[in-house]
């Protein structure tokens, strides 16, 4: 008795009492416990790495927020820091006041740089907001020329 198998189908020869061959078809009757299991690890695979991907998104979108806030606010600090004439050469820095800002932005810091530049009367002013981003400090800084 000899067994082909072709295109999925199963097809087996017997052999009859006259040494006719008779070729009978049977149908698979299910997967093997083998293409399952190929199937559930190509399947576990795909969804640890969606999982993993979907937490990454999520940590880009949390710096993304931070780094808008953080530009937003020495944006602030730049319109006032510019708004006070005349411009004296300073170094200052502090923390955004709960009173004025809530307790939104307690994570943050600023610090504020005027600086002389070789052209006279042309002051360099420089904002920076800081925070801290896991073990790291992260800065926006914005800088004009007045």
């Amino acid at each position: 008795m000899t067994s082909i198998t072709d295109c999925g189908m199963r097809i087996a020869e017997y052999e009859n009492k006259d040494n006719a061959s008779t070729a009978i078809t049977t149908r698979s009757q299910g997967f093997t416990l083998l293409e399952v299991m190929i199937a559930m690890a190509l399947l576990a695979t795909v969804v640890v790495s969606l999982l993993g991907l979907q937490n990454r998104s999520v940590q880009d979108v949390m710096k993304a927020e931070r780094i808008t806030t953080a530009t937003l606010l020495a944006k602030r600090m730049m319109t006032e820091a510019l708004l006070k004439k005349p411009l004296l050469l300073a170094e200052d820095e502090g923390v955004f006041s709960e009173d004025v800002y809530g307790d939104l932005y307690k994570d943050y810091r600023w610090k504020k740089t005027v600086l002389a530049t070789p052209i006279p009367k042309i002051m360099e002013v420089r904002i920076a907001v800081l925070w801290k981003e896991g073990s790291r400090e992260e800065m926006a800084e914005l800088v004009s020329y007045e």
